[in-house]
């Protein structure tokens, strides 16, 4: 799949306010793999993507659906890109039309759902028909495509940075994305190691789709693309792009990334105005506080070293960065500076 550049629409189906349109969010805040033209959304139609979304690489129109996306676009586009993550990984039905319009236009559609859209008889006839191709971002690799985790990483001396969080959709990948910018800026050398489907789509170079790699490998594919990176790119400073959380019981994942990748620190991400674990409201599943997941990252035998604070713009976060003595910061609303600093002056030589 690393064949996959171009041209794109960014498909959000009515939910370009929610936090399961992160994959559109995040593509539309940063992407080396599409140069994004536009959105089709028919409950936001007739916006702009900032109207929804801060940070935007570009201000982009948001469509009604395809025809008119195509009516008004100067080209069509090579591909249509699934941008939400609906419920279950699942394409529910009112969301087929986008995918057999597109197919039918000779679009490639590339989706991260868990459902292969590729084994889809009726989307694999439009595709033959129209000479399209689907592409399954989530296709499960063989066994015999992966690696058992052997121990070699411990060789690699460059500094890791795992962007943990106490919950999932929390804005680990998108604190990635804003701190390879600026430690970048401030002449570090930051490559991301993506764990995800989204951090695969805007073209980080290293990284696996941790959901999707059968277990027993996880930690085996995690230990090689780190010490890819490392020896291909050689950089100063490799951060790991976090997955759902510790603690979440939907879900639990993490510790293979403290373990297995033999990490250095832990940025935190928390989502601080939200009560329950995402999903988990109705079994009154209580995130814990940052102070205790952070006692906790400490069995592990791991420093915590700063913590992006996920929420309003209202929330103060004053209060948490005393408690903590660390630098407490609203990424979307604030600036990072701090935390850089920090980074600098505890992982970075000279």
């Amino acid at each position: 799949m690393k064949d996959i550049y171009g041209t794109a629409l960014l498909y959000s189906g009515g939910l370009l306010d929610d936090i399961h349109a992160k994959t559109a969010h995040g593509l539309m805040r940063y992407s080396d793999r599409f140069q994004i033209l536009g959105l089709i959304d028919p409950r936001f139609h007739g916006s702009m993507s900032e109207d929804f979304v801060r940070h935007c690489k570009e201000n982009l129109k948001i469509h009604k659906d395809l025809s008119s996306a195509l009516e008004e676009l100067p080209e069509k586009p090579k591909y249509l890109v699934m941008g939400v993550a609906f419920g279950g990984g699942m394409l529910p039905n009112e969301h087929r039309s986008i995918v057999k319009d597109s197919l039918s236009q000779g679009m490639d559609v590339v989706c991260g759902l868990h459902q292969l859209l590729s084994e889809d008889p009726e989307f694999i006839e439009i595709a033959q028909k129209n000479g399209a191709k689907i592409h399954d971002i989530r296709k499960p690799k063989k066994a015999e495509q992966l690696r058992f985790w052997n121990g070699d990483i411990k060789k690699i001396k460059i500094p890791k940075i795992a962007v943990l969080g106490t919950d999932c959709a929390t804005g680990k990948r998108t604190m990635c994305q804003f701190l390879v910018e600026a430690l970048r800026n401030a002449d570090v050398k930051t490559e991301v190691i993506y764990t995800g489907q989204t951090g695969y789509l805007q073209g980080f170079k290293h990284g696996l789709i941790l959901d999707s790699t059968l277990n027993d490998f996880v930690s085996g594919e995690l230990e090689k693309e780190i010490i890819d990176c490392a020896t291909e790119e050689e950089p100063d400073l490799m951060l790991i792009e976090g997955q759902s959380s510790l603690r979440n019981p939907s879900g639990p994942c993490g510790s293979e990334i403290l373990l297995s990748g033999n990490i250095d620190a832990v940025v935190l991400a928390h989502p601080a105005e939200r009560k329950y674990f995402d999903n988990c409201e109705a079994a009154e599943a209580i995130i814990p506080s940052v102070m205790d997941e952070i006692e906790l990252i400490k069995h592990y035998g791991k420093e915590v070293i700063g913590i992006a604070i996920n929420s309003s713009e209202s929330f103060d976060t004053s209060q948490l960065r005393e408690e903590t003595g660390m630098p407490v910061l609203n990424p979307i609303f604030e600036d990072i500076t701090p935390l850089v600093k920090k980074i600098k002056s505890t992982l970075i030589a000279g």
